[in-house]
């Protein structure tokens, strides 16, 4: 079920977006950590790593934080703020887009990146 945070948000065809989104990141870890904010809704850990903007009815923005720089057609922008921390943005309409993002690995990546679970290799 859907909260009334999320249905103000996320109305119409995002719902479905955010709830795969939802899913995918709440199964990664238990103490995941959701909030609201007024135009976008994000997921912690030590530190928060993924967040989900409506940027119309029809389209969202998927911001992942990540060790590595991941190119894929399906990233819009990837902005390096230092050595170990890549943000990634991603435009999204549906839950299947939500779900390859997943497939990828790339919400575990993330979800270690709000850990602070450092990879051997990372800010190399």
């Amino acid at each position: 079920m859907v909260g009334m945070d999320a249905q103000s948000l996320f109305p119409g065809p995002l719902e479905t977006v955010y709830c795969a989104l939802r899913e995918h990141v709440l199964a990664l870890d238990d103490g995941v950590i959701e909030e609201f904010k007024k135009t976008q809704v994000s997921f912690g850990l030590a530190r928060k790593f993924v967040w989900l903007t409506p940027l119309t009815k029809t389209n969202a923005l998927l911001v992942i934080d990540l060790w590595h720089q991941h190119e894929d057609p399906m990233v819009r922008t990837v902005i390096r703020y230092r050595p170990d921390k890549f943000t990634h943005q991603i435009e999204v309409r549906t839950a299947d887009e939500i779900d390859e993002v997943s497939r990828l690995g790339w919400l575990e990546e993330a979800a270690a990146w709000g850990r602070n679970d450092r990879p051997n290799d990372a800010g190399s």
